[in-house]
């Protein structure tokens, strides 16, 4: 007995230990939790203004608008779903051990910008509850990106969550391609109630916006188009069919900020890719130049583009502020041909840059706080946000637009946090994108596919946000850090695989 004693603590030692057994089994748990609830929050985010549409009560506004306010369970159930990765995240990183993998440069990036943007409140006087929404609204994505990290799921579990959100964006290319074809009664069998897009022939399918829809197909095709180059031989003519597809309802859209950005995107992964230019030239083809036949068949469109060109130049020329006292614009109910205080329409997104910078230039460091100027929380909190008088005598001056937000990121976060927000944020963009383009570069044809989607998403992500408030918006972020996230999983792979070959 006594000799069999030493024998049976040589075997406890060198097996694995009863909490180990445990702490694994847990993490296996919360992993897998972790990519369920990511799966869910993906699909929630694509369907939710479709839903709240369809249970809506249409009625007519004091503006004479049929609108439909819908119930708030969705966004509800999309923050518990928020809230739910972070906890579960916190769990995972715990349990696995692995802070110390939590601490890169873009990590800490990331801290660095959370206090400037409580900095900038506090310096522009928001309420401690403001400031807390309005950086939960700046950095929810981000809970997206570290889920994916912590989760470090395997190849099985990505590609059941991609092929789901994979069906999801098909079937929206597909209803918009209807939506463009079928015309107005189209989007009414759908339950939309706001026909603003439809009357100009721009598809949004089940997004409640066209330019929603035109960021989904244009960072879906960015990642079929990363897909395609990295495997070997010719590109078989199915998946130009399908890739055909996305690029006919993305045109369907009329995104042209997303078209743009797919052609940016395109270059830069064969930049990264230092080869099959022949193919990005043959993708690039197909987007612009089926955008350009959309704008030739729909005259509805043809008309909305010169509008708002003519809009763009007429802004430049008659910049915000440098109209005469009780001017009227062209076209408006009650401005008569022969009032002499008429002025050309003007592109709303010209004026308020123009005013934007004036209003930066007044309190450059730290601007006006978060929370308080032009986005989705200043207009939660206060509808009437535009009439502070910090931002003029009169405030912001919407120009009769019907939309009371902000459409640039940039300027949005330029004005509530300085210049400091805007250097701390595209900082830590760059400290999240820096290790990817490095690695893309380094392995060239031997690349992932996902370190090129996610180069090319943020080059997208930047240039959109110049003309959208994208990377705030209850949509793109769970995207962007979906793409993200998953080639950071990609790159702590490797990196791990190459410790343990350094060391057999």
């Amino acid at each position: 007995m006594l000799a069999a004693e030493p024998r049976i603590e040589i075997a406890a030692a060198d097996g694995p230990r009863p909490d180990e057994h445990s702490r694994g089994r847990l993490s296996r748990v919360l992993g897998a939790t972790l990519v369920a609830l990511l799966g869910a929050l993906l699909v929630e985010v694509l369907f939710e203004t479709w839903v709240q549409t369809l249970l809506a009560t249409p009625y007519i506004d004091a503006e004479g608008n049929l609108v439909a306010e819908g119930p708030a369970w969705p966004k509800q159930v999309k923050n518990a779903l928020y809230l739910t990765l972070f906890a579960v995240t916190l769990i995972k990183i715990l349990v696995d051990r692995r802070w110390r993998d939590f601490r890169t440069p873009a990590d800490i990036a990331l801290g660095v910008l959370a206090v400037v943007l409580v900095a900038a409140g506090f310096a522009g006087d928001s309420p401690v509850k403001l400031i807390g929404e309005a950086v939960y609204v700046y950095l929810r994505g981000v809970i997206v990106f570290y889920a994916w990290r912590a989760a470090d799921p395997d190849r099985r579990r990505t590609k059941a969550v991609l092929g789901v959100v994979a069906v999801v964006v098909g079937l929206n290319a597909l209803i918009a391609i209807w939506q463009t074809m079928a015309g107005l009664n189209s989007y009414q069998q759908l339950g939309w109630v706001n026909m603003t897009w439809a009357r100009i022939n721009r598809a949004h399918a089940l997004l409640d916006h066209p330019n929603h829809l035109g960021h989904l197909l244009a960072l879906a095709m960015l990642g079929l188009f990363a897909w395609l180059i990295t495997r070997s031989g010719p590109i078989r003519w199915r998946w130009w069919v399908a890739f055909g597809v996305l690029a006919l309802a993305l045109s369907a859209t009329q995104s042209r900020e997303s078209t743009l950005g797919f052609v940016a995107g395109a270059g830069v992964i064969c930049l990264l890719r230092r080869g099959r230019w022949l193919a990005g030239t043959a993708a690039v083809t197909l987007v612009v130049g089926f955008a350009a036949a959309q704008l030739a068949v729909s005259p509805e469109n043809r008309s909305e583009l010169s509008r708002r060109l003519a809009g763009v130049f007429s802004a430049l020329d008659l910049p915000s502020g440098a109209e005469k006292d009780g001017f009227c614009v062209e076209g408006n109910e009650g401005c008569e041909e022969q009032d002499g205080n008429q002025i050309p329409q003007r592109e709303v997104r010209v004026l308020y840059t123009q005013q934007g910078i004036e209003l930066w230039l007044a309190r450059p460091v730290l601007g006006y706080g978060v929370g308080q100027f032009g986005g989705i929380v200043a207009y939660q909190h206060d509808p009437l946000w535009y009439k502070d008088t910090r931002f003029g005598p009169d405030g912001f001056r919407l120009y009769g637009s019907n939309e009371k937000q902000v459409d640039s990121f940039w300027l949005h976060l330029l004005v509530e946090t300085g210049a400091l927000g805007a250097l701390a944020y595209l900082v830590w963009l760059t400290l999240l994108i820096a290790p990817i383009v490095r690695a893309a570069w380094r392995r060239k044809e031997s690349a992932h596919p996902f370190l090129y989607w996610a180069a090319a998403a943020m080059t997208f992500a930047v240039l959109v946000a110049c003309l959208a408030p994208s990377l705030e918006d209850p949509l793109f972020p769970a995207q962007l850090f979906t793409i993200l996230g998953l080639a950071w999983v990609w790159l702590r792979r490797e990196s791990t695989t190459t410790l343990e070959k350094d060391r057999d």
